[in-house]
C-alpha cells in the first residue's frame, strides 16, 4: 500500500518525514490511516481504459 506521511512515522529503521510517500503492507496502512498518521495515494490509471462506475469511456474502439 503506498502512503503519504502526515505526521513524521519511524517506519524501517527510517523516519518518514510529512509529505513524503512510502509503501507499507496492507494492515499497517490502513492502521496508519486510522491513527491519522498517514492517507493513502490515490492512483489514477486513464491510460489503461478503466473507467469508475457511472462514467463513459470515451476511448475510441480498436480497430479490427
Amino acid at each position: 500500500m503506498k502512503l503519504i506521511a502526515i505526521k513524521p512515522i519511524y517506519h524501517n529503521s527510517n523516519v518518514v518525514v510529512e509529505q513524503e510517500t512510502f509503501e507499507t503492507n496492507e494492515q499497517h496502512g490502513r492502521e496508519l490511516v486510522a491513527k491519522g498518521y498517514a492517507v493513502e495515494v490515490q492512483v489514477n490509471l486513464p491510460s489503461s481504459g478503466l473507467v469508475p462506475d457511472g462514467e463513459e469511456n470515451n476511448l475510441p474502439e480498436p480497430e479490427p
